[in-house]
């Protein structure tokens, strides 16, 4: 037997230390340090007990073991699994509000024409009668989704629906969005699906409203959370996706008590995301993230689920983008696999055709499918399991760069399994 390579030993205190294995994701809390001499786990083969322990645990594996090769393998067959299939459409990639961090370039009155419509529902229609997915579903992105609602999102939700009914396929309807355009047809409507929406808060009323505003200048905070209200009481899941920054952080205690006088049977069913724009965004802990700490514990006192903050999850909770089974359809039929880069040509993977099928640039796809877990760096990482090396994206985008694609020092990976522990039994 010999020591896993995804072990990892956090000397708490004096009286505790803690055991992690990234790979099977699992913790051994030890109280006494001292057996651990050498940090070396087959010292306690003489104990039977506690050697069975790390042997189920994943914390010691057999000699002939290779570990990579292994976790390549559960990387493969997690991007490969074709149960489900996941389609992001962007009816538009023009926006009512203008925020300042936004990556996207918005185009004015783009819109999704009615042959390109016509052409998704035929993709759709190919893709379910292989009778090969139980699960499908189908996200708005883009811009903003709920322009010509009732043109495009409705035109397909209804048909996509219906391909899904007479095949057995379970299907679902998600959205990404700023609420602003939502109004109590579009949410009636919206009910007799299985729905779900993130939007996004910038901080309390006040920062809130510096950021997003209409064009003349009037805020949108409480117009989005009366129809985040709104959307919940029907029984439309929603994400609340919280952007901070150095700068907004102050306020989301205020943000905080507003989200409180939510109704508490709603609160339970509202997911929060606390994210930190990528502009401002910092390796490493700083005060920031020592006050978002706070907030997090806050909002679980609330009776709210908050989503792990600061936690890979590019292997076994991968990004729909880096599923074989996904796609993104632009408004002009370009097709992408991310969607959190623009939307401009350079980035596209294939384009849409006229009889619905895709036609992919396999150059682009094998670089992609293979740019994970190739720096040596990852292939030796404590914390490869959980990081993967970055996303396919990330991967593909730092491949002549030897270095952690996110910067990561020990101290920083102490930290993410710090915040995992902290995660999974709800501490603090």
């Amino acid at each position: 037997m010999k020591c896993s390579n995804y072990n990892n030993i956090l000397h708490i205190n004096d009286k505790l230390t803690l055991l992690f294995n990234s790979y099977s994701g699992i913790f051994i809390a030890v109280k006494n340090r001292s057996i651990l001499k050498n940090e070396n786990l087959l010292e306690l083969s003489n104990d039977s007990v506690i050697y069975k322990q790390l042997v189920d645990c994943g914390f010691l594996v057999d000699d002939s073991v290779d570990e990579y090769a292994k976790l390549c393998n559960l990387i493969t067959e997690t991007e490969n699994n074709t149960d489900e299939y996941i389609l992001h459409v962007n009816p538009t990639l023009d926006c009512n509000l203008n925020c300042w961090y936004c990556y996207e370039n918005h185009i004015a009155n783009s819109k999704m024409p009615e042959t390109i419509v016509s052409n998704i529902i035929k993709f759709v229609a190919k893709l379910i009668g292989q009778n090969r997915i139980k699960r499908f579903e189908l996200g708005f992105f883009g811009g903003e989704p709920l322009f010509y609602f009732n043109q495009i999102a409705k035109v397909l939700i209804n048909e996509i629906n219906e391909l899904c009914l007479d095949n057995g396929v379970l299907f679902s309807v998600h959205f990404t969005s700023n609420a602003t355009l939502l109004n109590d047809s579009i949410i009636s409507y919206l009910a007799k699906y299985r729905c779900g929406f993130q939007i996004t808060l910038d901080g309390d009323n006040q920062y809130h409203n510096q950021i997003r505003h209409f064009k003349n200048g009037i805020g949108t905070f409480e117009i989005i959370i009366s129809n985040i209200e709104k959307l919940v009481k029907t029984g439309i899941d929603v994400i609340i996706r919280i952007n901070y920054t150095s700068d907004n952080v102050c306020s989301l205690s205020k943000l905080v008590n507003r989200l409180s006088k939510i109704d508490d049977k709603y609160r339970q069913v509202i997911k929060i995301d606390l994210q930190r724009v990528w502009q401002d965004r910092k390796t490493g802990e700083d005060d920031t993230e020592v006050i978002i700490k706070h907030i997090r514990h806050k909002l679980n006192e609330h009776g709210y689920k908050v989503l792990a903050n600061f936690i890979p999850h590019n292997v076994k909770n991968i990004c729909y983008g880096d599923k074989i089974n996904h796609s993104v359809i632009n408004y002009n039929g370009d097709v992408f696999a991310c969607t959190a880069r623009d939307f401009s040509e350079s980035n596209r993977i294939g384009y849409l055709e006229t009889n619905g099928a895709i036609i992919y640039d396999e150059n682009i796809l094998r670089q992609r499918n293979n740019a994970k877990l190739q720096k040596q760096v990852c292939r030796t990482c404590r914390i490869a399991p959980i990081c993967g090396g970055g996303c396919k994206q990330c991967a593909l985008e730092d491949l002549g760069n030897n270095n952690c694609t996110f910067g990561y020092n020990e101290n920083d990976k102490n930290n993410i399994i710090l915040d995992i522990f902290e995660h999974s039994y709800n501490l603090g």
